[in-house]
């Protein structure tokens, strides 16, 4: 019997009881304690992760009373804006507390952009599903203060991240090909912090068609913002141009930033597939941890191609989303016209990336590549982010669970196979086939399976792949 995936059937009635029972309470505990008590910034950082998804369904599906409950919890959010410490005029987040932050890495008692931008994105989505769902003379009073407090965020930290400086980072990125990679900087890549960046001023182009009214901070930095049109432009553009399409049988294929990685760290074993991890993290006899490299890092285990890879890659979904929702609106907010800027295309194209190469063609067991161009090998052994630890690193296919809990889904109203494998995947969550079972805990581990009670956080990534599938498109198209 088909499953009914609409907006109104039993699908969607498990989403939102994922929703209000495990969600729900479980990240308003996470903005209340580890955000506004311990200042830990990550919060925002991970609670953008696990909403996307679902903020998405409520404006596909017109949840209203999601939509409010979803205002009321991220006012939280708001409760920690302080000034910064290198611009007391500016509020942003900053990082006082947590596992991440440390003397050590510089985090502690900064900002931190990657968690602010990422989670800007987020209160972006949430402010434009109230006003294309809500009018205004319907909107709770936490849907009113939500709107106001979320758009004058945007606004004022995105001028505050948009200075010349940064302009003249796009300059000159703008003007390099992966021939002119020769070292591991990071001057070299369009990163994840730029597509937030676009994805936050498309959003608030479309705040501002619908007279969004922002506070007296927010409605200078807006105006500071359109100031800056011409070298907005450039970060769009700089885009477009570290988009590599390719052409194969099931139609145009789309690659982000190829070649420009081939020298990152995270990424030095992306060739290397073997079963061992490359280095060996143990503590010496002083209690601090020291990495053993049992394989070298030679020249064969490099891919020239690399890009990123397909976790850090989910940020296109939300981004290409918001393009196709807000075109004309950047155009008349921001004065971006570029013929060969087809948002829609690039969804069909990056959709076809997915199924072409990086899904293991296997329908009953569906796999993915750690990286965007179809490698598998090793992701980040040896990882260290400043706090002390060491990684063995993911191997092949540890990156899989990026396909159900990062958005890709949604790109089956796009792609018919991308669909079907989102369905498959749903289906195998509660498959009793000891098989079956196996297959989930070593693959998708982020989902559980049916032989134990799933964790609160497992259900969350449950919620988010329910949600990408409703409501079911009525046609999908490769």
């Amino acid at each position: 019997m088909p499953v009914d995936y609409s907006c109104t059937g039993p699908v969607h009635t498990q989403a939102i009881d994922l929703w209000e029972k495990i969600a729900r309470p479980y990240l308003t505990q996470q903005l209340q304690e580890g955000l506004n008590i311990q200042g830990d910034v990550y919060v925002l950082y991970y609670i953008q992760e696990r909403l996307q998804s679902f903020v998405e369904m409520t404006r596909r599906c017109k949840d209203t009373q999601q939509i409010d409950e979803l205002a009321t919890m991220l006012n939280l959010s708001f409760a920690s804006l302080n000034p910064l410490p290198d611009d007391p005029k500016t509020y942003g987040w900053i990082c006082t507390g947590g596992s991440t932050c440390t003397p050590v890495n510089r985090l502690l008692g900064k900002e931190v952009q990657l968690c602010s931008v990422q989670f800007l994105g987020l209160l972006g989505a949430v402010a434009t599903t109230i006003i294309e769902t809500i009018p205004v003379s319907r909107r709770t009073p936490a849907e009113k203060a939500f709107v106001a407090d979320a758009s004058n965020a945007m606004a004022v930290q995105l001028n505050h991240w948009l200075t010349p400086a940064y302009f003249r980072t796009v300059a000159t990125r703008a003007s390099m090909s992966p021939a002119d990679v020769t070292d591991a900087g990071t001057q070299y890549y369009f990163l994840d912090t730029d597509l937030w960046k676009m994805t936050i001023l498309s959003d608030l182009a479309e705040l501002n068609q619908a007279d969004t009214k922002m506070h007296e901070d927010g409605q200078l930095a807006y105006q500071q913002l359109q100031a800056k049109h011409d070298d907005i432009v450039g970060i769009f553009n700089l885009f477009l141009k570290r988009v590599t399409n390719s052409v194969s049988a099931i139609g145009v294929q789309a690659s982000i930033d190829k070649g420009y990685w081939k020298n990152f760290s995270d990424f030095k074993f992306a060739r290397y597939t073997g079963t061992t991890s490359p280095v060996l993290c143990q503590k010496n006899a002083s209690g601090i941890m020291q990495k053993i490299w049992r394989v070298d890092s030679r020249g064969e285990y490099i891919d020239p191609d690399m890009g990123w890879d397909i976790s850090h890659a989910r940020r296109l979904v939300p981004a290409l989303s918001t393009f196709s929702r807000n075109w004309q609106s950047m155009g008349k907010a921001f004065g971006y016209h570029n013929d060969r800027f087809t948002p829609a295309a690039l969804q069909v194209a990056f959709a076809n990336q997915l199924e072409a190469v990086i899904w293991n063609h296997d329908q009953n067991n569906p796999l993915f590549s750690n990286f965007w161009d179809g490698r598998n090998g090793w992701y980040r052994a040896g990882y260290e982010n400043g706090t002390g630890e060491c990684r063995p690193g993911q191997p092949p296919y540890s990156l899989t669970g990026s396909f159900p809990t990062g958005g890709y889904v949604q790109w089956g109203i796009k792609n018919k196979t991308i669909r079907m494998l989102g369905e498959r995947i749903y289906q195998l969550i509660d498959d009793k086939d000891t098989a079956a079972k196996e297959f989930m805990v070593q693959y998708y581990p982020e989902l559980g399976n049916s032989s134990r009670s799933p964790t609160t956080v497992q259900q969350i990534w449950r919620m988010d792949l329910i949600a990408d599938l409703i409501p079911a498109p009525s046609s999908a198209q490769n």
